[in-house]
Formats: C-alpha cells, sequence, structure tokens
C-alpha cells in the first residue's frame, strides 16, 4: 500500500511538469489540464471500481498549504522598482 502511495505522487508530479512545460507550447494553463486529469481519473476510478481513500479530513489542511504556496511563487515573480537619487 505505502508503495502505492509513493508511485503515484511520484506519477502525479511527473505529469504536473510534463503540463507545466506543455502549457507553454499549447497555451492551454497547466490548471486546466491537471483539472481534466483529476476528473478523468475520478471517472476511470469509478468505472472500474477502484476505491479512493477519502481525503476530506486533511483538505483543509492541504488547501491552506497549497494557498500558501501559490502566494508565496507569487512574490517570487514580483518586480520592484526602485528609484536612486545619485548624490
Amino acid at each position: 500500500m505505502t508503495y502505492t502511495i509513493i508511485i503515484t505522487l511520484s506519477i502525479l508530479l511527473l505529469l504536473a511538469y510534463v503540463f507545466e512545460i506543455s502549457s507553454s507550447k499549447t497555451k492551454i494553463p497547466s490548471v486546466i489540464l491537471l483539472l481534466l486529469l483529476g476528473f478523468f481519473v475520478k471517472q476511470i476510478s469509478q468505472s472500474f471500481n477502484i476505491i479512493i481513500p477519502d481525503l476530506n479530513p486533511i483538505l483543509p489542511t492541504i488547501g491552506t498549504v497549497g494557498l500558501i504556496l501559490i502566494v508565496l511563487e507569487g512574490a517570487l515573480e514580483l518586480e520592484f522598482l526602485i528609484k536612486r537619487k545619485n548624490h
């Protein structure tokens, strides 16, 4: 079970990286591709009767960490214009 979780998370990280690279070429945001991936994974798991664990108890924590990471990533892209006076 532990190996399955590790392999699944690794594959998801690799797919997110591939989506990030392909989004610059296809002009489709990587977030849209990830949402579509989640939708299709849910449909496939339901059609093959694969049981997905209930993540509702930890979703608020994961959501908070995700929002913090989004804000910090946005802060890295800020450019400050500093005017200096030559004395």
